[in-house]
């Protein structure tokens, strides 16, 4: 195996694929460059973003195609495809920094911030032209990559690749929307959702679609899967993806954000949609979830703030219902995995990446 099943994010992998993003940046710079050869430091400043990351997405195509053709000879194509979807997500990450107002991602600068210091103090436009462009550019270079790859030539493999990417940019939609208190009626439109529904909607768009789900049926599509190991597919990456979307949550409010790159306490100030929280304002006694909700979207609540609200989420359980939660979902997942006819060697890696998805400190 060119990878360890045993290991499945590790250097090895890593290597390989920022390799094949660092190769696609070069050559989508030297494009820019040629119509504009100021804008060369643009490009410099959107490869960090795009280069670096966990690389899960791309390592569920890897071994969503391990598990039903075992590697391929040349894994150059494969490789390219799988880095594609790094690329969406760093376009979608430039985007999400500019509507957050975050200042950093990944210990970095964010990108609206990055090319901001490009024009003079006190001037913020170049920053959002910066942010909205350059996530664009992202986002069309993701395609050019997934079309170079030869891959998604298919009708079944483009579906997924743009089932993949409609639904996580409707849930990026989702997401500000019910962050700005409107309502939402889910795909029937028959009535309002309740906030555990809205909860599980955007999880479900944005993470378990986008982040496992899509991703493994892109890898095993290209591999030539039967329907019923692409359901496999999505049994085993639906419940691993409400567990992944779970762990962010946590750490969004307990991670190390010098481990995490981002400042802890922003999920809380920014009113994201979590069922830890969610969890919290149900189980928290009524002046600790008061407390709580009127900290919720506060963007200059301070680092007092935020303790008081981690003392009122794990004081209530909601922590401790979380962690049972994300344990329970990804057990449904390996059980799901367990029953998938699949080689076993795709099974092995798909397993410990389950595993290094969720019991990960960023």
């Amino acid at each position: 195996m060119l990878f360890d099943a045993d290991d499945p994010l590790g250097p090895a992998f890593r290597d390989a694929i920022e390799a094949t993003l660092s190769s696609i940046m070069a050559d989508r710079r030297a494009e820019v460059v040629a119509c504009e050869a100021a804008l060369g430091p643009v490009v410099d400043a959107l490869t960090p973003l795009a280069t670096a990351g966990k690389h899960v997405r791309a390592a569920f195509v890897w071994w969503g195609h391990a598990a039903v053709a075992g590697e391929p000879s040349d894994p150059a194509p494969l490789l390219k495809l799988a880095a594609s979807l790094d690329l969406v997500h760093a376009g979608l990450l430039a985007h999400d920094d500019l509507m957050d107002g975050s200042d950093t991602r990944r210990a970095r600068p964010s990108t609206h911030r990055a090319i901001a210091a490009f024009s003079p103090p006190g001037n913020d436009t170049l920053g959002l032209a910066g942010a909205v462009v350059g996530g664009a550019m992202l986002l069309q270079w993701a395609q050019q990559a997934a079309d170079e790859s030869g891959l998604t030539t298919s009708d079944a493999a483009r579906a997924e690749l743009n089932a993949l990417r409609s639904r996580v940019l409707t849930g990026q939609m989702v997401d500000a929307w019910a962050a700005a208190g409107l309502p939402l009626t889910g795909p029937g439109g028959a009535q309002r959702l309740g906030p555990a529904q809205v909860v599980a909607e955007i999880g479900d768009l944005k993470t378990a679609s986008y982040t496992v789900v899509g991703p493994l049926r892109l890898g095993a599509s290209v591999a030539g899967a039967t329907p019923q190991q692409l359901d496999a597919m999505t049994a085993f990456g639906r419940p691993l993806g409400h567990a992944f979307q779970s762990r962010d949550d946590v750490l969004g409010v307990f991670g190390d954000e010098q481990v995490t790159g981002k400042p802890a306490g922003d999920d809380l100030r920014e009113a994201k949609a979590t069922q830890l929280v969610q969890n919290a304002l149900e189980l928290a006694a009524p002046s600790d979830a008061a407390t709580l909700r009127a900290m919720l979207g506060n963007r200059s609540a301070t680092q007092a703030d935020v303790a008081q609200a981690r003392a009122i989420i794990a004081g209530c359980g909601a922590l401790d219902a979380t962690e049972t939660a994300i344990a329970a979902d990804l057990t449904r997942a390996l059980d799901a995995l367990d029953a998938a006819e699949l080689r076993p060697a795709g099974k092995a890696g798909l397993a410990s990446l389950a595993h290094a998805c969720v019991h990960r400190h960023a």
